[in-house]
């Protein structure tokens, strides 16, 4: 078996409706309409939709969905320089992946030197 992890940013289009006729929830719905998760995917849900996160890091919870803002961070905005052109902006995206990966190694190494556990 062949296991991939994904990071996708799930939308649902019942949060934005602002008329009076969004109709009842689902009952596989766990949190109302604009909280999407899993269960989406699992139902087919016709209000989710969904793009991609690229060059994104996450820590995700207990069901493997990323809690809040705080807990991921990507890829742009202030991490480009205004006058960065496409060359510039592809090393940036290099230099992004290895300080994540780096991260997510010393993650691993921290958490097995404060608790204490041999790997």
């Amino acid at each position: 078996m062949t296991i991939k992890h994904i990071l996708l940013e799930l939308y649902c289009s019942q949060s934005s409706i602002e008329d009076e006729e969004i109709g009842e929830k689902p009952a596989y719905c766990k949190n109302g309409f604009g909280d999407p998760g899993y269960h989406c995917f699992e139902n087919n849900c016709k209000h989710i939709g969904f793009t991609y996160a690229p060059h994104e890091i996450a820590y995700s919870a207990e069901l493997g969905e990323v809690p809040d803002a705080d807990s991921w961070i990507g890829f742009g905005g202030e991490m480009v320089p205004n006058d960065a052109d496409e060359a510039k902006i592809s090393h940036l995206k290099k230099m992004w992946e290895d300080v994540c990966r780096e991260k997510i190694h010393e993650a691993y190494d921290e958490y097995f030197k404060k608790t204490g556990i041999e790997k």
